[in-house]
């Protein structure tokens, strides 16, 4: 090895200077520009060298100001006489010339680069109160336009979102798919939600609450559960609790999910609620957008809110206390959530009520006069149906063995359950042994192609009572399995149409947009995973309070939402006020807070019949297949 020279030091040292960065650059450059003028001043004033049109010698203070403006202003040397004074001053100006051009040139670049950082989305987040979103998948966009509707009663909201994509194509995206933002700003940042450097980027310790996406990927619920440790792990966190809400795919991981994140973290196993859900829709048409909306903000919400003037009420009396606005639970003090409490159960301290509103507004009781027909109705009166199901389910995803143990849990003993799918041998084998351990329906499997209309129609469609379309979400992108779903839809519905058979048709699709193509004149049962899960993590981040309600509405034990004829509450071709329907509801310990018209099945103009909270007082004409919409336990 050569011998290390002088030079070769100054080259070293002076390479590390200019790699510390644009601050670095401009004190050293400030620091030249200084010391220039102070040789420049000592020359001056030890050789007693004045300007041509002085008489006497500057001091030195005079000789340093003049030589720091020739150094600063290369023009000074114009205005100048004496031949040895502008000799001194002339290298002196071209020296400043130099250096200014040089700190030119590093002010531009160090700009440039604090611009580059910018569109990197690596600079800290300040706002407060704010809803950070880590991770990136198709969810979000519904979540961010409920979140938007969600703060319209706010002046200033922010949404944040940090994931570990290119800030300028989040950007772009957001602005085609999020094109209201209403009163929200929403801010993107380039990170790793797993990285506890990365993640103080969206500035967590003042956001109001987390949403964790998981990545459309395998083991998207690892990523999942990394995020959560570095929230709650990180050293700089905040000492009061966070407002997590993730979602969890595979039911195993929730345990070690809930160990990590304690009582800080709500857990939505996204999964089985798209399974329960798929599940109470096949046996009650309708009910998907009666969810679609309770669970958006552009309707008719779940609240839970206190009620002035409350305290030994009866849930009963909160039932008629208010004109415009559904009771149908009472949140406990301790925390707990009883959905369709006995009428006797009386508002103690700081509990509060569960509602269905059109906004979160305040709450306060008043006794008043109510009134209401004494509709007839059988207290009696069964839920109208059949004794046994027979189901039949096309397609086949990692989803399908929760419906089906689900579905086994809602059918008595005797029911039957076809399915029809396309899939490997393994997969068929775990198929039929699943169909061994059901305990109320009879099982049979046939592996065929749900495309083929052949295969199609050799199925007695008239022999199944309810019809499901499974999205082969495993095996394909997207837009691949809605495609297989719409076709299928096709030929379902014009072999329905063809046999004169009306039967229930849920469908499963994973794409939103896809919904248009399959006519939107048609009254199916449309269960959009992705929209679904997002409208409920947008409503848990702005309540965590309202898991435990959506938990109990989807569980197959306890109080449910069930679409009834109104012929159990009253007399064909009654015209009555819905508080009369409530009244009669009531009698049968369930609560009406809703209805649908038939007439109306069609037409997505009206909501396809579908009116929630509606105001009690005005009169509403009921006919034939009009149904009441009430939460009940059967």
């Amino acid at each position: 090895m050569s011998k290390i020279t002088l030079k070769d030091k100054f080259s070293y040292a002076f390479d590390n200077i200019i790699g510390k960065g644009t601050p670095v650059l401009i004190i050293g450059l400030g620091f030249v520009f200084f010391f220039t003028a102070f040789l420049t001043a000592i020359v001056v004033f030890i050789g007693q060298i004045s300007e041509g049109t002085v008489t006497e010698p500057m001091d030195f203070k005079e000789s340093y100001w003049q030589s720091l403006m020739h150094v600063i202003d290369q023009g000074t040397v114009t205005g100048e006489s004496g031949w040895t004074y502008r000799i001194i001053m002339f290298p002196v100006s071209l020296i400043g010339i130099l250096l200014v051009s040089t700190l030119v040139s590093i002010l531009n670049a160090g700009f440039q680069t604090k611009i580059d950082e910018l569109k990197k989305g690596k600079s800290i987040v300040i706002e407060e109160n704010h809803t950070v979103i880590l991770g990136w998948s198709t969810k979000i966009f519904p979540i961010i336009n409920e979140l938007v509707l969600a703060n319209l009663n706010q002046k200033k909201a922010c949404i944040v979102i940090l994931a570990d994509r290119d800030k300028t194509e989040m950007e772009d995206e957001l602005k085609v798919k999020v094109p209201f933002k209403g009163t929200t700003k929403i801010i993107c940042r380039s990170g790793n939600p797993k990285d506890i450097d990365d993640i103080k980027i969206a500035n967590l310790n003042e956001a109001k609450s987390i949403i964790i996406l998981a990545p459309e990927e395998e083991k998207s619920d690892t990523y999942v559960i990394k995020s959560i440790m570095a929230i709650v792990n990180n050293p700089n966190r905040k000492k009061s609790a966070y407002n997590i809400i993730a979602e969890i795919d595979n039911e195993v991981n929730v345990e070690i999910a809930k160990i990590v994140g304690k009582n800080e973290l709500t857990i939505l196993a996204g999964n089985e609620v798209i399974s329960k859900i798929t599940v109470q829709s096949s046996r009650q048409a309708g009910l998907s957008i009666v969810y679609s909306q309770l669970l958006g903000y552009d309707d008719m919400e779940i609240y839970i809110l206190p009620v002035e003037n409350a305290l030994g009420k009866t849930f009963n009396d909160m039932l008629f206390a208010f004109e415009d606005i559904c009771a149908i639970g009472i949140r406990k003090s301790n925390g707990t959530v009883e959905l369709n409490p006995p009428l006797d159960t009386q508002m103690e301290k700081g509990d509060q009520l569960v509602v269905i509103a059109e906004d979160d507004i305040e709450l306060k009781y008043e006794a008043k006069e109510i009134s209401f027909d004494p509709l007839p109705y059988n207290p009696n009166a069964s839920h109208s149906g059949y004794e046994t199901h027979k189901t039949l389910i096309l397609g086949w995803n990692s989803n399908t063995k929760i419906v089906i143990k689900e579905l086994d849990n809602y059918v008595r003993m005797g029911s039957e359950l076809y399915v029809m799918a396309e899939c490997d041998e393994s997969t068929e084998e775990k198929i039929k042994q699943l169909g061994a351990d059901l305990k109320n329906q009879k099982f049979k499997f046939t592996r065929a192609d749900i495309n083929d209309r052949n295969e199609l129609n050799k199925i007695d469609f008239k022999n199944y009572d309810h019809v499901i379309i499974v999205s082969y979400s495993d095996d394909y992108s997207i837009q691949e399995a809605d495609a297989i779903t719409l076709i299928t839809l096709m030929h379902v519905r014009d072999i329905l149409k063809k046999i004169n058979h009306r039967t229930s048709l849920v469908t499963e699709m994973l794409d939103w947009k896809n919904r248009a193509l399959a006519d939107l004149n048609k009254a199916d049962d449309f269960i959009i995973s992705d929209r679904i899960i997002s409208l409920i993590l947008a409503q848990i981040s702005e309540n965590k309070e309202l898991a435990i309600v959506f938990e109990d509405l989807f569980d197959a034990e306890g109080n449910e939402i069930y679409i009834k004829s109104y012929k159990e509450y009253m007399a064909p071709s009654t015209r009555t006020n819905f508080y009369s329907v409530l009244h009669a509801a009531s009698q049968r310990k369930e609560v009406a807070f809703g209805y649908i018209k038939s007439k109306f099945a069609d037409d997505p103009a009206n909501g396809y019949g579908v009116v929630l909270n509606p105001i009690k007082s005005e009169l509403i004409s009921f006919e034939d297949d009009d149904k009441i919409i009430v939460i009940s336990e059967s």
